[in-house]
């Protein structure tokens, strides 16, 4: 991949290009950090599910379990895989000079926008779990 930091004569003209790298830098950045804190919750739940006793509390872990399974397994290597292809997009334009093709740009505010929602879902998830878990942790 070509970096746009590199020192060449070739500069590209768009500075949103630029500000579009950064952001998916910064999102590849937040996917690395929800798989450790997946992996956290799941340390958790294995730790500490033991403990509650009332059938209501087993569903919601085992809701948890299920999101869980769903976000580590599928969601994040999803959002993982979009990035790459993304940024690779991005270098060929980079490599080519060629800013002409609208769709990268259109293709990058799709992309923030779902990573965006999605952030805001495990923020959800984060506040439930841990509140729930909460009381086991005395």
């Amino acid at each position: 991949m070509i970096s746009i930091l590199s020192t060449t004569n070739k500069y590209i003209l768009q500075s949103s290009l630029i500000d579009m790298h950064k952001q998916s830098l910064a999102w590849q950045s937040a996917t690395e950090l929800w798989k450790c804190e997946i992996k956290f919750f799941q340390k958790l739940l294995d730790t500490r599910s033991s403990v509650f006793q009332v059938e209501e509390d087993k569903k919601r872990i085992s809701h948890f379990q299920n999101l869980i399974t769903y976000y580590g397994g599928e969601v994040i290597d999803t959002f993982v895989s979009k990035l790459r292809k993304h940024e690779a997009s991005l270098a060929h334009i980079l490599k080519n000079n060629d800013e002409s093709d609208n769709s990268y740009f259109n293709e990058h505010k799709g992309l923030m926008d779902e990573l965006t929602q999605f952030s805001m879902q495990f923020d959800k998830l984060k506040y439930e779990l841990l509140c729930f878990m909460e009381p086991t942790l005395n």
